[in-house]
């Protein structure tokens, strides 16, 4: 949360045809909007609020600002998935599963319009606790390990910086980041992040002792602390 660079595009969106396949996750039944920060047009209050949506998990973090989340076209790809902002110190959040893993996630960004930092693959894990980013488009500082590698053929930079008392799914820690970079993936085009390639990368380079595991939410999502407009409407699957 909170880094720097504002990186601004704009595409048509393009609906997708996107397997309802979930794995082996067990989802409970949808909550929809049906949460106290969110009301019933998708408009966010501040702090952090998750939920169901067609047996996804969706969670969304803002810190003032406006800021709005919806699911246009759920009824059609379940993994649907609409974020618009405004004026916010950070905003992050997307759609996915509630427990990671080293699944194949797939995505189609059909529209991505404004300011921007990061879309992508984002997650947490709580031993040790770690914030991950793998970026397909935009940018995340932090500190390159010299460790680049290819998967799925898109070329990624491993970077790491540690956050000192910063917010965190366990409240206010200190904790590192690990990152991999790409920053270039095409719009409007059904994409792949093998999840268990970075993780392999990761615990192979990353420096913690054993491996990364407890694994907290995974989505794929976007955040932005520009301040400026910005919006999203991608597929997840």
């Amino acid at each position: 949360m909170k880094k720097n660079l504002i990186f601004t595009t704009t595409a048509l969106f393009i609906l997708i045809g996107c397997s309802d396949n979930l794995g082996n996750d067990n989802l409970p039944q949808d909550t929809d909007l049906e949460q106290k920060s969110i009301d019933s047009n998708g408009y966010i209050s501040d702090n952090r609020t998750d939920g169901y949506n067609k047996g996804y998990f969706w969670t969304i973090y803002k810190e003032g600002g406006w800021g709005r989340l919806r699911f246009p076209y759920a009824n059609q790809y379940s993994g649907n998935f609409e974020i618009e902002y405004k004026d916010n110190q950070d905003i992050v959040g997307g759609k996915g599963w509630r427990t990671g893993s080293g699944r194949t996630i797939n995505y189609n960004v059909g529209l991505l319009q404004g300011a921007y930092n990061f879309v992508g693959v984002y997650g947490w894990t709580r031993s040790p606790l770690i914030e991950y980013y793998i970026v397909e488009r935009g940018n995340i500082q932090g500190q390159n390990q010299n460790k680049n590698f290819n998967v799925n053929g898109k070329s990624y930079q491993f970077k790491k910086q540690i956050r000192s008392n910063a917010p965190s799914i366990l409240g206010t820690r200190t904790f590192y980041q690990y990152i991999s970079q790409h920053g270039n993936a095409p719009l409007g085009s059904n994409q792949k992040v093998n999840m268990q390639a970075h993780i392999n990368h990761w615990n192979n380079h990353g420096g913690h002792s054993g491996n990364l595991r407890d694994f907290d939410y995974q989505v794929f999502g976007i955040e932005s602390y520009s301040g400026d407009w910005g919006k999203i409407n991608a597929t997840v699957w």
